[in-house]
C-alpha cells in the first residue's frame, strides 16, 4: 500500500505532466506531445494498480 507522502508526490508529478502537454499544445497546437500522453497513461495504469493484461485490453479499446 502506497503512503500518503507517496501518493500525493505521484499526484504531484502526474500533474505536472499534464500541465507540460497543456503549455506545450498553447504555445503550438500542432505540438507532439505523444511521449507525455503515454507516460500519462502508464502513471493512471498504476494509480489504479492495472495488470498488464489489463492494460493490453484498455490500450486495444482506445485504438478502435
Amino acid at each position: 500500500m502506497q503512503t500518503t507522502s507517496m501518493s500525493q508526490r505521484e499526484n504531484v508529478e502526474r500533474t505536472a505532466v499534464v500541465g507540460l502537454v497543456l503549455a506545450a499544445k498553447r504555445t503550438d497546437a500542432g505540438a507532439d506531445v505523444s511521449a507525455l500522453e503515454r507516460e500519462i497513461d502508464e502513471r493512471v495504469y498504476r494509480l489504479y494498480g492495472l495488470t498488464r493484461e489489463e492494460v493490453k485490453l484498455v490500450e486495444e479499446s482506445a485504438q478502435r
